[in-house]
């Protein structure tokens, strides 16, 4: 018997099919979003829990997804499921997790960006663990992707979610059926409208803050669209004779803020003190020109975080255009606000496809 066959006998029913000649019966997908369109009018789903880096939107789907407790296996079959999992050196955090009946899903938890590794397996009589189909993902479950055991209108199924941030905020979440027979994944795919609002500004000049403060929000805006930075240098360009003139500081600006010297650093705030949660650069800032009242300015543009994770408000830092030093004049934090639903759309997810 071949091991998808196996694991779908084992897979307990959860309803019968619709009758013959009936009207196809509502996906999980789609029942999860007239869920969401009924209920997001309240501004309430939308706000961020006080103290939570990124938005997980279980609000927002509640009580129509949960995710209850995993049942959990004995000392022995633990330790069976980690050599399992990893071979016979593995030391990564991991947990296993009962499904239904003799079949277990095995997952463990790795990296600084906290990749997911899993496999099903079933208890043999003997109890010996044999390997079953494991479903196919549907990105690669690492840093805002992940995928959980749960219940979507009261029925099991696999959850994968991925978080959202360019070019608007959202999540995709993917739900496969445990069901009798084929199990067929759908996807909902939520995304929101958003407004950048400037929540602090620190400035060596006030004449700075208030002719830069428009510019500093539309920097943020063009970053969370394109995080490449690419339409960076579209915002406020300086004039041509202005940008060739700072070619040259440019390239050693962006060289300097790619060293270890300034990696990481604080945004700064003029004997004053930031009050947003990450104040440090985090991840890869971009750099680019801009002209604000006639002068050219060199503007880093990134998000607060820790280390490479970007976690918090825009973080924007202009520097002054003279001299050989990085000599800021003004730095603002623009706080990016969830507004309202934009879309709800569902449909058949593609399966992931790891590039070499």
């Amino acid at each position: 018997m071949n091991s998808t066959l196996l694991f779908l006998l084992l897979i307990g029913p959860l309803g019968e099919a619709a009758n013959a000649g009936a009207e196809a019966p509502i996906t999980p997908c789609d029942a999860l979003a007239a869920h969401v369109e009924s209920i997001v009018a309240d501004p309430k789903v939308l706000e961020r829990p006080p103290g939570q880096d990124y938005d997980d939107y279980d609000a927002l789907f509640a009580p129509s997804m949960r995710f209850p407790p995993p049942s959990l296996a004995d000392p022995d079959l633990r330790r069976r499921a980690k050599r399992f999992l990893y071979g016979e050196f593995g030391e990564q955090a991991y947990e296993v997790q009962h499904l239904a009946g003799p079949v277990w899903r095995a997952v463990g938890v790795a990296g600084t960006a906290q990749c997911q590794t899993e496999r099903f397996f079933s208890v043999r009589p003997d109890g010996a663990l044999r390997a079953i189909y494991t479903p196919a993902v549907f990105g690669d479950l690492c840093g805002f992707s992940s995928r959980r055991i749960g219940t979507v209108s009261g029925r099991p199924a696999l959850i994968e979610r991925e978080i959202k941030v360019h070019p608007l905020l959202g999540v995709d979440v993917e739900i496969t059926p445990w069901t009798r027979g084929e199990r067929t994944a759908c996807q909902i795919a939520i995304r929101f409208n958003d407004a950048f609002v400037p929540s602090e500004r620190f400035c060596k000049d006030q004449s700075m803050c208030v002719a830069a403060e428009p510019i500093a929000t539309k920097l943020a805006e063009s970053l969370a669209r394109n995080d490449d930075g690419a339409m960076l240098s579209a915002v406020a360009p300086p004039t041509v004779p202005q940008a060739e003139a700072m070619a040259g500081r440019l390239a050693k600006a962006k060289a300097r803020f790619e060293s270890l010297e300034f990696s990481y650093t604080e945004l700064p705030s003029f004997g004053g003190k930031a009050k947003t949660k990450y104040p440090v650069y985090g991840g890869s800032p971009k750099i680019t020109l801009i002209a604000t009242a006639g002068l050219p300015l060199i503007a880093r543009v990134g998000i607060g975080g820790v280390g490479w994770r970007e976690l918090g408000d825009y973080l924007i830092t202009l520097y002054s255009g003279e001299g050989d030093d990085l000599d800021p004049v003004a730095s603002f934090v623009v706080a990016r606000k969830n507004i309202g639903l934009q879309s709800v759309t569902t449909g058949i997810p593609k399966p992931y496809v790891d590039m070499p």
